[in-house]
């Protein structure tokens, strides 16, 4: 089977042809990416208007040359994987009207995805070995959850965000220390180049609650930020400090509760997945925890991603075509097997 999979949920376009084939790994004839982070970073964050335009405008450019790129025409395509949700409204729509478009021309078969679905699978893409049950960290600008992965299909949520992502308290507290958009992954970048113990403190956080909350973290790290602002100035070594120390209190917490999550499930192994888990210091410290085993997409396939999408659709299609006639802003990977979404 062929698979088309496509994303637009939020500023990156991808697109990508994976083939399936019983009892073998998947194989990825080719997949492509278009970022917007120059079209965004004049304003410090994602407009959806923006970011919806520059899907209308990349997804023929990128189909066109996806098929040139594989050598596959629209013919060879046995099935349209598209993000239905969860995702901007504006981009989710750009994706899922290009997708029946096609389907409509060619009548090949269409399947909607849930995005954070193809998170979670995105591991078993780079993991031939990754095998059911495992604990799944999703963690990203957009969403901080964790689930127990019992097959495709088969979620339970353990822990998810009440507020904020963690993602988005790297990107925030690096907007407080000047670094332009997207700047989560530079502050990592700085922070990694610090060797030693911090003596700067932040409150270690989500102690007691049951799921994540980062919004008293990035409150506890702007006041640090403010307070050593003066001492900052021309002072490079201190800035990598302080960088070390917002990256560790992040990590700590997601470390901490995936500690919590495998004392309650009894789940030896884990996957981290999602733009985040392409942090060097994260994938270092969840290898340190001490399950059976610890998994990660490889780099490209952390970020939102065509070839994800294209695997879950393989995964779930039932042999018959889907009518996408809305898409969903909030969908819960709990209700992606569900008729029922919000």
């Amino acid at each position: 089977m062929l698979i088309l999979g496509i994303e637009s949920s939020c500023d990156e376009t991808a697109l990508a042809l994976l083939e399936m084939e019983d009892s073998k790994p998947p194989r990825i004839h080719s997949e492509l990416i278009s970022s917007q982070t120059d079209i965004h970073k004049e304003y410090g964050g994602v407009v959806p208007e923006l970011a919806s335009r520059a899907h209308l405008q990349n997804l023929p450019l990128l189909y066109e040359q996806l098929l040139a790129e594989s050598g596959a025409a629209l013919k060879d395509i046995d099935l349209i994987g598209v993000t239905q949700g969860p995702g901007l409204k504006g981009c989710l729509l750009m994706g899922v009207q290009f997708a029946t478009g096609l389907s409509d021309a060619s009548g090949v078969p269409l399947c909607g995805v849930n995005h954070i679905e193809g998170h979670v699978l995105a591991p078993m893409l780079d993991n031939p070995d990754l095998t059911f049950p495992f604990l799944c960290l999703v963690v990203s600008g957009g969403h901080t959850e964790i689930h127990e992965v019992h097959a495709v299909g088969d979620y339970r949520l353990v822990a998810r965000t009440s507020d904020d992502a963690a993602g988005e308290a790297f990107d925030k507290s690096a907007a407080l220390l000047g670094v332009p958009y997207p700047g989560g992954p530079r502050l990592a970048e700085v922070a990694d180049t610090f060797s030693g113990k911090s003596q700067f403190t932040l409150p270690k956080v989500m102690r007691e609650a049951e799921g994540f909350s980062f919004s008293g973290l990035k409150t506890a790290i702007a006041l640090l930020v403010k307070r050593e602002k003066e001492s900052l100035v021309g002072d490079r070594e201190r800035t990598v400090e302080l960088c070390a120390a917002i990256q560790d209190s992040i990590i700590d917490a997601l470390c901490f509760k995936l500690e919590q999550a495998r004392v309650r499930t009894g789940i030896e192994r884990v996957a981290v997945t999602g733009g985040v888990s392409a942090n060097q210091c994260l994938r270092k410290r969840v290898s340190e925890l001490g399950f059976k085993s610890s998994s990660f997409p490889s780099r490209h396939h952390c970020m939102d991603n065509g070839a994800m999408i294209a695997y879950v659709a393989g995964c779930t299609y039932t042999g018959r075509s889907q009518t996408l006639s809305d898409v969903y802003p909030r969908w819960p990977i709990e209700q992606a097997r569900s008729e029922v979404r919000v």
